[in-house]
């Protein structure tokens, strides 16, 4: 299992002990890199995007991530959405690469 999953697995099974409440905010990206001994950020906020993903967390770009409640209840996704983001985020790759002069 990937290390964020393992990361995001207990932070949901403290959540749901009570460890951190509703409301409450998780410890900063820096103190749960040293409590799960990883060194890179991204693991971090790979594991907490699954916590929100199931609706758990919410996060506040320069603030922190809260708990919302303790029992998952996955966002919707709009998945034509989605897929026109892609779309978009693929296309401005390939313009990029036809631009690039090749070697």
């Amino acid at each position: 299992m990937a290390r964020y999953r393992e990361i995001a697995e207990d932070l949901r099974r403290r959540i749901a002990a009570g460890e951190f409440s509703p409301g409450q905010q998780l410890p900063s990206i820096a103190a749960l890199q040293e409590h799960y001994d990883v060194p890179g950020l991204n693991t971090i906020r790979q594991a907490q995007q699954l916590l929100v993903d199931d609706g758990l967390v919410e996060t506040r770009q320069g603030v922190g991530a809260f708990v919302l409640r303790t029992d998952p209840q996955p966002r919707a996704v709009d998945v034509l959405k989605e897929l026109r983001a892609a779309r978009s985020a693929l296309t401005r790759a390939i313009t990029a690469l036809e631009r690039t002069p090749s070697s």
